[in-house]
């Protein structure tokens, strides 16, 4: 799977460059001019509690900090000069404002503590925030005495080194995601949420590493863990959505990739991307109604209209498939949409003109024509063809609305121009042939049919289905025997595989059976003389067919052969009389 949802994998590699900032692992950042800054503000007082604590504790705090060799805390005069830059009293610098100040003065982690009297004590809750994305690494509240400052300094860094080794198992986790060895990945994903279930960088890595796996139940589970804890994670509401939409649960699909369009609703090129990636998804559909909104906000764009067009033309397509995609009718809420597709093209032929693109007009006509508008699928395609005379798409698809509104022999002569335009183009005699042969003009249909073998267009086996499907349905089902036996013989004509031609032999011996049948009834000299040829001939083409016959539970060939075997044995038995 690796490669199939690009803006995802650009977001895994931009995890783990999160967790780069913040690992431990490497000997680069064992230097001190590489140690990661640590903004430490004091911690706050609560309910009146005593200022100097909260000053003590990140005092020995940034001392302990600073004896680390892969961390380092900001100097205080650097903070001090910061704080006046930007006119901010250090008693207000709370946690938001010190993770504004930390992305002001390059620091990658900010300590974010506060602490309240208990009983005769203080009750002491810290975090560690990463600057970049706002995740968090929550210190284990502790309970210490009032002026025991060093007891909590000790326990947040405790809590700290624990952080520290959990980055580094995040390392491991984007590192192996980068080299797409995704078990890997999981494991060492696994082992840095348990040191810290809000990781949000670790557990996106880990939803897209279950993703490529194709353990798409569990990768969503973990998306939605992400959203829990940052429910504005653009890449987790994408990769929610296109893995809602792959699990078939097109609603949420579609839910998410709205809420990741609200945070960039007027951005056009996103929206295409990501309604493209719901379509690809297999939810064109929802891919319609978010170009649909982006309409709402910018109703002038046409490209907007050219992939509303696009998607919604799919989506219809998709419903019609569902129905068995040959019915004749279209039900009313499948026509809404194609006339969607319709009404969006249209814009943008408008605003084309001539260099509108092809495909978009062939989709028009096709559309028209599973509506039953033929008459306008014709007129669409003759004005197209007055600017784009050389495109053979557009010609086949006038084609197409030509045999629909019954004018046949115009049909032909547009494949036969389709011919000098692109000689290679695909099943055209096939489909000569086979509109003839649906006219019941099968004479003329052979040369047609016949070419489409010469020409490569298609199998001799698929050709003389053709001959044998209108054999069957015109003269078996027809009651017009001749029709079939001359069906089934110019069928047996093409060079055909031996299953279809056992086929062939069954149901031109069953023909001739039929028919010699009737003939003999009066039962005089002269019937018996012109019918025991016929059932001659049928009892060896029924004996032929047994390849076929014994795959067919519905047929008793002993029956036909022992009834054709009488028969023949009364016909000769007239005769013999007769003489």
């Amino acid at each position: 799977m690796s490669g199939r949802l690009t803006p995802g994998i650009l977001a895994l590699v931009g995890a783990a460059l999160f967790t780069l900032l913040i690992t431990s692992g490497s000997l680069q950042a064992q230097e001190v001019s590489s140690r990661f800054r640590v903004l430490v503000p004091n911690l706050e007082p609560q309910q009146g509690a005593d200022d100097d604590f909260g000053k003590d504790v990140a005092e020995e705090l940034r001392d302990l900090i600073n004896d680390l060799p892969t961390h380092a805390p900001v100097d205080e005069d650097e903070v001090e000069d910061a704080l006046d830059r930007f006119k901010i009293d250090e008693d207000d610098l709370d946690c938001v404002k010190a993770r504004q100040l930390a992305g002001q003065i390059d620091a990658q982690l900010v300590m974010c503590g506060s602490y309240l009297p208990e009983n005769n004590g203080l009750r002491v809750t810290a975090a560690f925030v990463n600057v970049s994305d706002g995740s968090a690494f929550d210190v284990p509240e502790v309970s210490v005495a009032e002026r025991d400052h060093e007891g909590a300094a000790q326990h947040i860094l405790q809590a700290f080194e624990t952080f520290v080794e959990q980055t580094r198992f995040a390392q491991f986790c984007g590192d192996y995601a980068q080299s797409q060895q995704w078990q890997n990945a999981i494991e060492n994903c696994d082992r840095a949420i348990e040191l810290n279930p809000q990781a949000i960088g670790v557990r996106y890595t880990r939803g897209m590493a279950l993703m490529e796996l194709e353990q798409l139940e569990d990768a969503l589970a973990e998306f939605k863990r992400v959203l829990e804890l940052s429910p504005i994670h653009e890449n987790a509401l994408q990769a929610a959505g296109y893995v809602s939409a792959q699990l078939g649960q097109e609603e949420d699909a579609r839910r998410y990739y709205s809420n990741y369009l609200e945070l960039n609703p007027a951005n056009a090129a996103v929206r295409m991307r990501v309604a493209y990636d719901l379509a690809q998804a297999g939810d064109p559909m929802g891919a319609a109604q978010l170009i649909e909104e982006g309409l709402e906000i910018d109703p002038e764009n046409i490209l907007l209209c050219e992939q509303l067009g696009n998607f919604a033309f799919s989506a219809a397509g998709k419903e019609l498939e569902k129905l068995g995609g040959q019915s004749s009718e279209v039900p009313p809420e499948v026509a809404d949409i194609f006339r969607k597709a319709i009404d969006a093209y249209n814009r943008v032929f408008e605003a084309k003109g001539a260099e509108a693109n092809v495909s978009q007009i062939r989709n028009v006509v096709a559309a028209q024509l599973r509506l039953g508008d033929t008459e306008a699928a014709i007129a669409v395609a003759e004005q197209a063809l007055e600017t784009h005379p050389e495109e053979a798409v557009l010609w086949s698809v006038y084609a197409d609305a030509l045999e629909d509104g019954g004018r046949l022999q115009d049909a032909i002569a547009a494949l036969e121009r389709i011919k000098e335009i692109d000689p290679e183009y695909a099943n055209l005699a096939a489909r000569q042939g086979n509109w003839l042969l649906d006219a019941g003009q099968r004479r003329e249909a052979l040369p047609y049919l016949r070419a489409a073998v010469e020409r490569g267009e298609q199998s001799a086996d698929a050709i003389s289905s053709l001959v044998f499907a209108d054999a069957y349905r015109r003269g078996v089902q027809g009651n017009n025997l001749g029709y079939a036996i001359s069906g089934f013989e110019i069928a047996k004509q093409f060079q055909i595989g031996a299953n279809l031609r056992a086929q062939c032999d069954f149901w031109h011996g069953y023909a001739l059976y039929k028919r010699a049948e009737a003939a003999q009834e009066p039962q005089t000299l002269q019937t018996a003389q012109e019918t025991l040829p016929q059932f001659r001939q049928a009892l060896g083409l029924l004996q032929a067919s047994r390849s076929y016959a014994d795959r067919q539970p519905q047929i008793n060939l002993q029956q036909f052969l022992s009834a054709v075997n009488t028969y023949i044995e009364i016909q000769e038995a007239i005769i013999r009389r007769g003489r």
